[in-house]
């Protein structure tokens, strides 16, 4: 019977060509569409999950109330490990990392390679050991026992390790980062997957932190929020429990009495690192266009079989006279169908893997995703294949097995089809529906879309390169600016302790008319006489700063968020007080985007940085022309004037691209 089958298929795909070449492109067109947004599901809901106690990892985040808006911050300060998580019983497991450059100016550092020149690897964190007990982190040389147990030591990944030591076994060998802190490479790991929240190319140890930093004392520190807070629930553990217990925590600690600590599961960290479903909606969005695109496939598969079957309908009649029974003759066609539907979702799966790199730059992602590796995907797509192909094949099969011989024999096929017109029409509407349907959703999604590309950021961020630099020897920044403008390809030049969507300074203020028990945090910038023009921001009261005003030194510049939440009418000479001192304003600039797009705008205000470039500091040109000879003319002017210290120039029009897509926590 199966042979006699496949004969029959094979030579009706034979006689329609035509017909059959259209359904299943319509098949493999839906199902290629329906794999790639699952892969991307996939990949987006299993973040982490590689982790043996996924389920059992919680990030410490700090709930700051007293903040406009109110501030999830995803960091916490370096005493929740020693002094609160340590003593829960619920706790098994503790861990405290920071960003190699205390996370303001980025993750950033110049390793010197053998030959003698540097290589800029992001991503680095200062860790405890205890990284390898609460993350799933293989280890390719080195103990996870002592790893990052000792001070002066690193871990580095597979990847960094090749770099650095092409030649292999890293372990025990020495590295230079920033030109002047040699390392003792004691581990060598696997490249963290992609999807991983977690993304560190090095880890140095806790204990060289205090050594090369200079913070001795961070241990203690309450109001230092810079840190990752991790923990490892014991089996059984409730973390509302945890909660209840910690949430005091800020109680005694001054100016922070409104701020709180939570638990943060690791299943969140990627999808609501702080507390927004903008990726939850998304994939809700995702999902739903993937079912809808795959019934859509269902129904033209339906509406073009019935549409065919009146070129079937002679077969058709033949076989009931010549004794095909009715369960016979359905069963074939469903077979048919099922068959039609295995082969377009094979076909499918070669489309959408030769569709990733498209996909890729789509999403502005790297989906290094392999369909025939991820056997609880195949499985997943075959079963959908099997049901698309029953649903699809069902209700046609039933009709078409359903036709009278002798009116098909005769030509009258539809004399008495009202039921299944009926159908028809209802099938015809579905498609039209959900046709409709899409067009508006993606009609309102490139809306959305073209807002956000779009959106007006409250600053110029084109032509923009931006470097941190962290000279050892202070720096006249006049000697810097003179050095760049000579060249007519730089336009301005301009240095800060942040810029937009890199870093953020916290810190609480009071204000003139505020009561005694009123504070708000705020972020802060210190920035110079340049900063302003060099992003183009606009001024929407008073002035920027300038040389020709020697208190400025002493005065601030607020955003028009802080002017609403002052409650202010005339802004110009009113007194911001920040650790006991006080500042008048002397000017309220436009609201503009400090962070991601996703985030609310802060309270925000600028304070005034002196002339002299001393510690880390981030160093902003705006460019003219061609942004390759730009770059080549900065980076020549400042390995002049800085020759000991490395730097890498990035463009700014990338992290934008970034901060636009997704939200990012802020301290």
């Amino acid at each position: 019977m199966i042979k006699h089958f496949l004969i029959n298929i094979l030579r009706n795909i034979r006689h329609n060509r035509v017909f059959t070449i259209i359904n299943l492109a319509n098949l493999i067109i839906g199902f290629a569409v329906f794999i790639l947004f699952s892969v991307v599901i996939s990949y987006e809901i299993n973040y982490d999950k590689f982790n043996t106690n996924f389920d059992q990892i919680y990030r410490v985040q700090t709930k700051q109330e007293d903040s406009y808006p109110t501030n999830f911050c995803t960091y916490s300060p370096a005493a929740f490990r020693f002094h609160l998580m340590a003593d829960l019983p619920e706790v098994d497991k503790v861990l405290l990392m920071r960003e190699v450059s205390g996370g303001a100016k980025g993750s950033g550092q110049f390793f010197t390679l053998p030959s003698g020149s540097q290589l800029y690897q992001l991503n680095g964190y200062w860790s405890e050991n205890s990284i390898f007990d609460i993350f799933t982190i293989p280890l390719k040389e080195g103990d996870k026992a002592s790893a990052l147990t000792e001070p002066g030591t690193i871990a580095i990944s597979e990847t960094l390790s090749n770099k650095l030591f092409p030649e292999g076994n890293a372990l025990g060998k020495q590295v230079i980062i920033g030109k002047r802190f040699p390392l003792t490479v004691s581990a060598v790991y696997t490249d963290f997957p992609k999807n991983s929240n977690l993304q560190a190319t090095y880890l140095v140890s806790m204990p060289t932190y205090p050594i090369l930093s200079g913070e001795n004392a961070f241990r203690e520190n309450w109001t230092n929020i810079e840190f990752d807070n991790y923990v490892l629930l014991k089996k059984g553990a409730d973390p509302k429990l945890v909660n209840a217990k910690i949430k005091d925590a800020f109680e005694n600690v001054k100016n922070f009495e409104k701020s709180s600590p939570y638990l943060h599961p690791l299943s969140k960290l990627h999808s609501s690192p702080n507390s927004q479903p903008d990726m939850l909606i998304g994939l809700g969005i995702l999902s739903l266009a993937a079912i809808l695109v795959l019934i859509l496939a269902c129904v033209n598969y339906v509406n073009l079989s019935l549409a065919n079957s009146t070129q079937r309908s002679t077969e058709i009649g033949i076989r009931k006279v010549i004794g095909s029974s009715k369960k016979l003759i359905a069963t074939q066609f469903l077979a048919e169908t099922i068959l039609h539907t295995l082969f377009a979702t094979a076909v499918a799966m070669i489309v959408a893997q030769s569709a990733f790199p498209l996909l890729n730059h789509l999403l502005n992602k790297n989906l290094d995703y392999s369909l025939w590796t991820n056997p609880q995907l195949l499985v997943f797509i075959f079963l959908v294949s099997l049901l698309v192909g029953v649903l699809s094949g069902l209700y046609p099969s039933l009709v078409i097995s359903a036709y009278n011989p002798v009116k098909v024999l005769k030509g009258k096929i539809f004399s008495n089809g009202g039921n299944s017109i009926s159908i028809k029409r209802i099938l015809v509407a579905a498609q039209f529906s959900i046709s409709l349907f899409m067009l508006i959703v993606s009609f309102i999604l490139l809306n959305h879309v073209n807002f956000i590309l779009n959106k007006d950021l409250g600053f110029d961020n084109r032509n923009i390169l931006y470097t941190e630099i962290n000279p050892k020897d202070n720096m006249s920044f006049e000697t810097v600016k003179t050095s760049m403008l000579q060249h007519p390809e730089i336009a301005d030049i301009s240095f800060s302790s942040t810029i937009p969507f890199i870093g953020n300074i916290g810190g609480y203020v009071t204000w003139e008319g505020a009561s005694p028990e009123e504070k708000e945090m705020i972020s802060r910038n210190y920035v110079n006489y340049d900063f302003i023009p060099t992003y183009n921001m606009k001024m929407a009261f008073g002035r920027n700063f300038s040389k020709e005003y020697p208190a400025d030194n002493k005065a601030c510049i607020i955003n028009e968020t802080a002017l609403k939440v002052f409650g202010w009418s005339d802004p110009i000479g009113k007194q911001v007080t920040l650790e006991g001192k006080s500042f008048p304003v002397i000017g309220v600039v436009k609201d503009f985007h400090p962070y991601s797009v996703h985030n609310p705008i802060p309270t925000y205000i600028m304070f005034l940085n002196s002339n002299v470039i001393s510690g880390s500091t981030l160093l902003t040109v705006r460019f003219n022309g061609d942004e390759q000879k730009a770059k080549t003319l900065i980076t020549n002017e400042l390995e002049n004037i800085f020759p000991n210290d490395p730097f890498e120039f990035k463009d700014f029009s990338v992290l934008f691209t970034l901060m636009k897509q997704s939200p990012s926590g802020s301290r």
